[in-house]
């Protein structure tokens, strides 16, 4: 049992780590804490090197700009289709659409149509029945025509007029413009859109989906995931239903993806899911299949928690394994750069597209105006402007119609820069020059009357500025162009609304109000430049928390708390640095909120559990050696219970040894009880005053104390205190015994013989681990209780040796007696009688010693006749003075019988 108890002592305090990883591990269950771990994580992303942006990503932004210039939003969908045709036309890579087109939309007006095409079908129809008309009635005018044929010819001019209008309703019904057709169809042009196919969870769906397009969906949407259940299970979540974009334009889209950005429970979008599956097939984040086309559809392989695209090829020819990590659900670290939104990657408002088209349909109304008025008519290169332009558009027609091939789109894109070559040429100001020329030569003629002098000048005036408007449309133009030029060609193109009264934001560790479009363009750039964020399990956390706080307890549980506090708060900052150095250099995210928590709980823990052991064993302590040492050396067991360990050291004290004379004459008299109170009474007031003087109690033996000062305090002055509580427990005694014979309580009074050395000792824990003293040995321990025996021989109360006079100083009367060879010390040792503090000694006392000096000096030379008439003398100034009576003894005696020759004034006592 009692083994039981030494090992409890020693590893009760491993219930501290134990109890905080418990806690720790029931922490998972917390919100708060999930949050405070996602805020470290945050943080961590303010303090890494920022992500590379890939410059080929493009975000197409549907801002306040685009919307002023179009108008309240959402838009025709034909403006959208013109604008990837535009996006063709300047060679981008791919355009992803982060806008749901999942419902359909009004009809439209085709205003090219209406305004160019009908009008000319219009003027080719009715001028046909026109000379059809006009040709029956000239050659029935004429008799070329009998007249019993009229009805004939009349019936064919009829059936001619139902033709033309039949022919006149189906081109008007024309100008009503299927705008979800035409985005498809522009789609299909465009080589390389896609759209969004929403996955809906828990989410309402809007909108009906067919089953055509669901079949449409699983048929072509659907990703080939390699090795997805090679191991039974996958870690993508699962989905019930989708809400594909609609198919007049899905279908002709090149592929599609899911747009759902994941939001952690705190609000903050960190990461995404890169796969979801929706009956029993895998689909692709909404970046994923545009960024498999642009990487030369690689196959993708899944195995264990990391996508492989392999063999990804990229623009700039060279190929290789993209390794994707992903979360233990499935989902991707965002790398995020570390910006606002405004100021991340590459962006151009859509803006620029919608002022390209108008200023575009600007510069060709101008031109038809000039080809109207005969500017062309001796067009000096091969085909005039508006036959290329109207040879494009008539190709863009057919394009969108189907009747041509999508590949035919480089043929539309070079006549429309053919188109824009032309214009260039003919405003290069030779055409203009010429014709100013001509009415400069008309207006030189002198015959001209002034009205045609004043027509003349009015088209010369019309002249410019037409060409003034045509070069400044077309210079505008060219502008845009340019722009367009540096930023679509070979890019990644992610079209989304970012207009303020959007509500499609969200917030990142970055930014509170973050156009969620910014979030693809993340995707793609993390994928992009393989800027992986790796983040390992919570589990993983937690066992290293556990063996930490094991750890951090075995090194602290024997050390000073200050100690123990310095070791737990390194461990703590090593830790949070290690951390914070893996995520900088390795981008992997290790959980450190728990072991952060875990050290400092453990450290507090660790240090509260031994203050409380320690105040308790001080407690103990306290009460047990309070009656037995000064407070001071409680404290200094209590600061270093240590000390209490088996061993010793020398040092110089001071000891003092007491013994009560005639005690066994007294204890007869009383009965048991009696004598234990007395004694009670007496060794507490003694003690006391030693205590108070900081000494040290070694042990009690019956009525006699033996203390020492200095030790396990260090006290400079130990001598004087020594002596100084010698004195004080003369006079204590005085007091007692008044106040005890007063009580009744003894006959006689109690007279106290002290013997006091200083000098070096060994002082220590000497006994046994399980029974011990805190005492003091060696010579000058002996010499000390030979002078309380010795107290006897001169009937002395106070003896002490000469070093502890000359160690406590002046503060003290002493009287000299003899030099001495005590039992066991060959050494000679002068003796000393402490007699009284010098500031309260009166003079009598001080006549008498003086007296009493001169007569020890004859004593020692020998002249014992007259040390015998001082010593008398001295007995007349004290009467009953002790040493005095004995040196007067020991002249007589020498008087009698002179000692031997080799006597050397040295006193031998032959008793202890």
């Amino acid at each position: 049992m009692h083994m039981l108890k030494r090992l409890w002592k020693r590893w009760d305090i491993y219930l501290v780590p134990a109890a905080v990883s418990v806690f720790l591990a029931l922490l998972f269950l917390v919100p708060s804490y999930k949050t405070a771990e996602r805020r470290v994580y945050d943080l961590l992303l303010q303090i890494k090197p920022a992500v590379t942006q890939s410059p080929n990503i493009l975000l197409l932004n549907i801002d306040d700009q685009a919307i002023a210039q179009v108008g309240i939003w959402p838009w025709s969908r034909n403006i959208v289709g013109d604008g990837l045709l535009l996006l063709r036309e300047f060679k981008a890579a791919c355009t992803v659409f982060d806008i749901e087109y999942v419902d359909s939309s009004p009809r439209g007006v085709d205003s090219r149509y209406l305004e160019e095409t009908l009008p000319a079908l219009f003027k080719e129809k009715f001028s046909g029945l026109k000379d059809n008309t006009g040709g029956l009635l000239t050659a029935l005018g004429k008799g070329q025509i009998p007249l019993k044929a009229a009805p004939e010819y009349a019936s064919s001019l009829a059936d001619l007029t139902d033709s033309l209008q039949q022919d006149l309703s189906a081109a008007v019904e024309k100008i009503a413009r299927d705008n979800d057709g035409y985005l498809g169809q522009a789609a299909r042009a465009n080589g390389s859109a896609f759209f969004t196919v929403n996955m809906i969870g828990d989410q309402i769906q809007l909108y009906h989906v067919s089953e055509e397009l669901k079949q449409y969906v699983e048929a072509n949407i659907a990703l080939p995931l390699a090795n997805a259940n090679a191991h039974g299970w996958t870690p993508f979540i699962k989905t019930a239903a989708v809400q594909p974009t609609i198919l007049p334009i899905l279908a002709l889209g090149k592929g599609a993806g899911f747009p759902n950005v994941q939001v952690d429970e705190d609000g903050v979008r960190r990461r995404i899911d890169l796969f979801i599956e929706y009956n029993g097939k895998y689909y692709g984040q909404l970046m994923l299949r545009p960024l498999l086309s642009y990487l030369g559809n690689p196959e993708i392989s899944l195995s264990g928690t990391t996508v492989t695209l392999k063999k990804a090829r990229f623009p700039d020819g060279t190929s290789k394994d993209i390794s994707i990590p992903l979360s233990r659900d499935g989902k991707l670290l965002i790398n995020w750069p570390s910006t606002k939104f405004i100021n991340s990657f590459r962006q151009l408002s859509f803006k620029t597209l919608v002022v390209h088209d108008i200023v575009l349909a600007n510069l060709v109304s101008n031109l038809a105006i000039m080809e109207q008025a005969g500017y062309f008519t001796d067009y000096p290169g091969d085909t005039p402007p508006l036959s290329l332009y109207r040879y494009a558009q008539n190709l863009k027609t057919d394009i969108l119609s189907g009747s041509r091939p999508s590949s035919d789109m480089e043929e539309f894109v070079q006549v429309r820069q053919k188109f824009l070559d032309e214009t260039a040429r003919f405003l290069d100001g030779s055409a203009e020059k010429a014709l100013l020329d001509q009415l400069d030569a008309l207006l030189g003629q002198k015959e001209l009357d002034e009205a045609t002098r004043t027509s003349y000048t009015e088209i010369r005036g019309q002249v410019q500025s037409t060409f003034a408007a045509v070069k400044s449309d077309y210079d505008q133009l060219i502008n845009l162009r340019k722009e367009m030029a540096l930023s679509i060609p070979g890019s990644i193109v992610i079209i989304g609304l970012t207009g303020i009264s959007t509500t499609d934001t969200g917030v990142n560790p970055f930014e509170k109000s973050y156009m969620n479009v910014g979030t693809h363009a993340a995707v793609a750039n993390t994928i992009l430049t393989s800027s992986f964020l790796a983040e390992w399990p919570q589990w993983i956390s937690l066992i290293f928390t556990v063996a930490l706080v094991f750890a951090i307890t075995a090194l602290i549980r024997k050390r000073q708390p200050k100690t123990g506090i310095i070791i737990g708060t390194s461990i703590f900052l090593v830790t949070a640095l290690a951390g914070i150095l893996l995520f900088i250099l390795f981008k992997i995210y290790f959980p450190i909120v728990m072991p952060l928590l875990g050290s400092a709980a453990t450290v507090l823990g660790v240090s509260i559990t031994k203050f409380i052991r320690s105040e308790t064993e001080k407690s103990f302590l306290r009460n047990a050696f309070s009656r037995y040492l000064s407070s001071d050396v409680i404290s200094q067991l209590l600061l270093d219970p240590d000390r209490l360990n088996l061993g010793g050291e020398k040092k110089s004290l001071s000891v003092i040894f007491t013994d009560i004379k005639g005690f066994s004459t007294i204890s007869e008299k009383l009965d048991p009880v009696q004598l234990v109170g007395l004694l009670n009474e007496y060794l507490t007031a003694m003690s006391d005053i030693i205590l108070e003087e900081k000494g040290t109690i070694d042990k009690y033996e019956g009525d006699a104390i033996i203390s020492f000062f200095g030790a396990p305090v260090e006290l400079e002055d130990h001598s004087y205190r020594a002596c100084l509580s010698a004195i004080r427990m003369k006079r204590a005694e005085t007091a007692l015994n008044e106040r005890l014979i007063r009580e009744g309580k003894m006959t006689s009074p109690l007279m106290t013989r002290i013997g006091i050395n200083s000098g070096e000792m060994v002082v220590g824990n000497m006994g046994t681990p399980r029974k011990m003293d805190y005492t003091v040995m060696g010579n000058a321990v002996n010499l000390a209780s030979r002078l309380e025996g010795v107290n006897k021989l001169y009937g002395t109360w106070i003896l002490t040796s000469e070093y502890v006079v000359q160690q406590a100083g002046p503060a003290f009367i002493a009287r000299k007696l003899d030099r001495v060879r005590v039992v066991g010390i060959d050494t000679p040792v002068r003796l000393y009688e402490i007699l009284e503090e010098t500031a309260r000694v009166d003079k009598t006392l001080l006549a008498g010693l003086e007296i009493f000096h001169r007569a020890l000096e004859q004593f020692e030379a020998g002249k014992w006749d007259e040390a015998e008439k001082l010593f008398a003398e001295v007995l007349t100034v004290l009467p009953d003075d002790g040493p005095s009576n004995t040196f007067l003894g020991r002249c007589r005696e020498y008087l009698k019988k002179k000692p031997a020759d080799s006597w050397d004034g040295v006193f031998n006592l032959i008793s202890k």
